[in-house]
């Protein structure tokens, strides 16, 4: 863990159980938005598509840890569904208003040994 539990955090210890994980759901489907949207323009499979699915998941554990939440069978499931919901999400908001038409792969691929 990070953020020690002995110390108070604003105001996440007066909140309890159920709306840390809420707000911790809600935290990682807004994070997730933008990576879904960039990897609705990328080509399937790329380095550049596989990062912007996994990239994310610093920032979550992050969250997670600054709301005292220990990764647990009973937790994993509100997070992993948060997660792809927000990837869902901004891939669906990319098919809908795309600023580019064209998929591109990434400039990573140029780097190939």
């Amino acid at each position: 863990m990070i953020f020690s539990s002995h110390i108070p955090l604003f105001f996440t210890n007066l909140l309890s159980l159920e709306w840390r994980i809420f707000y911790t759901c809600l935290a990682t489907i807004i994070i997730n938005l933008p990576f879904g949207y960039l990897r609705g323009a990328l080509q399937k499979f790329s380095p550049c598509w596989f990062l912007a699915i996994h990239a994310p998941v610093p920032l979550v554990i992050l969250i997670r840890d600054f709301h005292g939440l220990e990764l647990t069978w009973s937790l994993a499931p509100f997070l992993l569904g948060s997660f792809f919901i927000g990837q869902l999400a901004g891939r669906k908001i990319w098919a809908a208003w795309p600023l580019r038409e064209k998929k591109y792969s990434c400039a990573l691929s140029r780097f190939k040994g």
